[in-house]
């Protein structure tokens, strides 16, 4: 595992204002935001393609500038990582976040957020997908 930088550390901390927020009012709050760019854009943009490997930090550097340039000025970045976490996404890009660091966020956000408050994998809130 790659070790967490400040900038995981911030972003964990801003997901774990919402970590008693149920998932579902959170994609609400989002899906009342018009002309959101993940709205407007394809789905897989935010998704690394079959296969793809992040060796190395130029390669990580330049998903997180894409994945930043995509999601920059984004009103609810924070929500939109949030409820990905809440809902145990396991794959993709989320409020803000490439897949590199997003795994990197999960392991954060299970070892502060109780079993009990994630949601079982297999249920309806991991399949869900915008």
């Amino acid at each position: 595992m790659r070790t967490p930088t400040i900038f995981h550390y911030a972003r964990i901390a801003d997901a774990l204002r919402h970590a008693g927020t149920d998932w579902q009012a959170l994609d609400e709050l989002i899906g009342a935001v018009p002309d959101l760019p993940c709205r407007v854009s394809d789905p897989d943009v935010f998704f690394p393609g079959e296969g793809a490997r992040f060796a190395g930090r130029r390669a990580i550097r330049d998903e997180r500038a894409r994945i930043a340039g995509l999601c920059s000025g984004c009103p609810v970045r924070t929500e939109c990582l949030a409820s990905a976490l809440l809902r145990g996404e396991i794959y993709g890009s989320w409020g803000g976040v490439c897949q590199p660091d997003f795994q990197l966020l999960q392991q954060l956000w299970e070892e502060r957020v109780p079993r009990s408050a994630r949601p079982l994998a297999g249920s309806a809130a991991v399949k869900e997908t915008r």
